[in-house]
């Protein structure tokens, strides 16, 4: 019995159609499209008693399974069956091990995903949480009802989506661009990341109830679940849509467009790659509209002052420590997060109590969103709070000196 077609794309997928031992890349494109495949589906133990390897006790269905099998360009298979002595079973299958693990640390790269969403569509709430608080942050749900859809938090849901904003703000995960991915078993629980992307909608419900507990359940069945998808070479990414987390009425009508395609931004993890479906799923994080043109004009003209080595010395050149000994002053109760990006500040070394420019009033920030938003260290606009064993020592911004003080 010859290898199924099924475990053929098994075996494909799960070695990234490269040569196991020379990395040949063994898809042939013509004109963009793929043509050819020119590489072979080759057997560990042998098909065969009498074939190269073939003394073994198993099966000939066990030898015609993905496990005894590995993906080589014809010239290997021709070298890896002509000599079988240099080439034995054990060898083969460390071959095979060995490409996984390369194609794992070489062809799945991830970068800094930073948001580019100008608006929420989609937020899925348990899951961007875990990431927001694995990186440090924490988002303010006090205007969150759990039992309520998104949609149905009425002007809740303002607060909500801004809590988000500013968590992703400064949010950075790594991610695999979606251009980059392709169908290999190694991006199960990889972030995936896209911009700008054109997706087709399907199932996606006009309408659902405001208690959460009343939507329809996931059936597993592509054919009647809500999802988004967009091809990527020969196969599919699928993003299923869970109706309670999409945002607004308007969010709705992008997830039914009358084109059928609408064009995303955004963030999720792969859950799963099905070699013979040619289909990878994604649970997406978050979904929105990317920024436009003019607002990527706007963004890159704003010079970016986060706390880098010149940041961190600014602030460092204002310390007083003279001054701040002995007036030993700490901010009371001490802050565990900042008031603007809810970014924990267990691990900064200074804390800002100051005004801030677009907002008109005071918060405690982290060096970050100072250098962004605060507007300066001094009396009367911020005070600038260093971490030591006791708390939050104020270092720079202190009231003016007394006519008593003068004098010393």
């Amino acid at each position: 019995m010859p290898v199924s077609e099924r475990t053929s794309k098994i075996v494909w997928g799960q070695c990234a159609a490269r040569c196991c031992m020379c990395k040949k890349d063994l898809l042939f494109e013509a004109n963009g499209a793929v043509s050819s495949l020119i590489g072979e589906v080759a057997h560990i133990v042998g098909e065969t008693k009498s074939a190269a390897r073939g003394a073994s006790p198993l099966s000939l269905k066990e030898r015609n399974e993905a496990e005894n099998l590995l993906l080589l360009c014809r010239d290997h298979h021709k070298i890896v069956d002509d000599d079988s002595a240099t080439y034995p079973v054990d060898r083969l299958h460390q071959i095979k091990i060995n490409h996984l693990a390369w194609i794992a640390a070489s062809l799945i790269k991830p970068r800094a995903w930073r948001s580019t969403i100008s608006q929420l569509t989609y937020i899925n709430v348990p899951r961007l949480c875990e990431q927001a608080e694995m990186g440090g942050y924490e988002v303010d749900l006090r205007h969150y009802k759990e039992s309520q859809t998104l949609h149905s938090l009425g002007w809740d849901l303002n607060h909500v989506m801004s809590a988000f904003h500013a968590v992703l703000a400064h949010l950075s995960v790594d991610a695999i661009p979606l251009l980059d991915a392709f169908l290999h078993e190694s991006l199960i629980g990889t972030a995936i990341s896209f911009d700008r992307q054109r997706f087709r909608t399907k199932n996606v419900p006009v309408e659902v109830p405001s208690d959460a507990a009343k939507l329809r359940k996931f059936t597993g069945n592509i054919a009647k679940d809500p999802h988004i998808y967009c091809q990527r070479g020969s196969f599919r990414i699928v993003m299923f849509i869970d109706p309670r987390w999409i945002t607004t009425s308007t969010a709705f009508t992008l997830f039914r467009p009358s084109s059928g395609q609408s064009v995303f931004s955004g963030l999720g993890r792969v859950t799963g790659v099905d070699y013979e479906a040619g289909i990878v799923t994604v649970t997406p994080w978050v979904i929105g509209l990317p920024r436009s043109p003019f607002e990527e004009v706007l963004q890159s003209a704003v010079v970016p002052t986060a706390v880098t080595v010149s940041g961190t010395a600014m602030l460092d050149s204002l310390v007083d420590m003279d001054r701040a000994k002995r007036d030993e002053v700490y901010f009371s109760p001490a802050p565990t997060h900042c008031d603007l990006c809810r970014k924990t500040l267990s691990k900064d070394k200074y804390m800002i109590d100051g005004a801030v420019k677009d907002l008109g009033c005071w918060a405690c920030m982290c060096a970050h969103c100072f250098n962004q938003r605060g507007r300066k260290i001094g009396w009367g606009h911020g005070q600038l709070y260093l971490r030591d064993s006791n708390g939050w020592l104020k270092v720079a911004g202190f009231p003016p000196p007394t006519a008593c003080e003068d004098t010393f």
